[in-house]
Formats: C-alpha cells, structure tokens, sequence
C-alpha cells in the first residue's frame, strides 16, 4: 500500500475536455432550472387547484403543505439554475418535483406528463451526480470538497 498523497491539482471530470463538459453542465443546469421554475410557477398560478388537490390527498394543513412545496420548488430551481449548493439542490428538486406533481395532477395521469417527468428526473440526477460544472456558483466549494475528500 503505498503512502503517496495523490495529486491535489484535481479535475473533476478524466479524460474529457473540461471546458465543453463545464458548458454541457451549464446547459443542463439552465435548462433543468428553467424547467422547475416554470413548474413552480404553474403551481403557483393555479393555486386553488393545487390546494384543492392537496385537501384530496388527505395532506394535513394542505394549504400550507401546497405552498411550501410550490416555494421549495421556485427556490430549488432557482438554486440550480445559479449553481449553488447543486447536489443537495438537485436531491431535493427530484423529491419536491414529484411531490408536486402528484398533488397538481391527482388523478388526471398524462403520459406525456409521466415522459416529461422521468426526462426531469433524468437531468436531476445528472446534476446530483456530476455537480455544478466550473460555470456556477459552487465550483469553488466543490474543488475544495473533492481535496479534502481525497486527503483522508
């Protein structure tokens, strides 16, 4: 076993050009963000039916369940698209998009809005896996993470 300590000039991503992965992950983010705001917003304008749908689930405090599942959604879409905090942002965005999209649609199941969720989920877990790229907010904070994740 041998007590070298690896090299701390990390790259994130081997093999590949880092600059084209940081703008792919850009686009990702941009798009991913985008997406979740407009859905939050979609919540937000239709709110009666939102809570309505929320009361049928039988959610205690629906109103206030509704609301802040529609809020977390804006903000966590709003994290992603500024890249800040992106692999808790992106957790949260997967759980909080498919919370609201079972109270927004109860009982109305489209399976073009089940594709379009499952493509969501696909981008989610993209950005909770790979990160936020070096064009975002946290590529600072991640670099120091994966040094002191490699240290031991």
């Amino acid at each position: 076993m041998s007590t070298e300590m690896p090299d701390l000039n990390l790259n994130l991503h081997c093999k590949i050009n880092e600059k084209s992965f940081s703008w792919a992950l850009f686009i990702c983010r941009l798009l991913t963000g985008s997406a979740l705001i407009y859905l939050a917003s979609g919540s937000l304008l239709y709110w009666r039916e939102f809570v309505v749908n929320a009361a049928a689930l039988g959610l205690p405090y629906a109103m206030q369940v509704g609301f802040g599942f529609a809020a977390a959604e804006l903000f966590v879409g709003l994290f992603i698209l500024l890249g800040w905090h992106t692999h808790g942002a992106s957790a949260l965005g997967l759980l909080v998009s498919i919370a609201c999209a079972i109270i927004f649609f109860v009982g109305q199941y489209n399976p073009i809005f089940v594709a379009l969720c499952l493509l969501l989920g696909a981008s989610l877990s993209v950005l909770i896996w790979l990160g936020p790229g070096a064009i975002s907010l946290d590529y600072k904070r991640s670099q120091r993470k994966l040094r002191e994740f490699f240290r031991g």
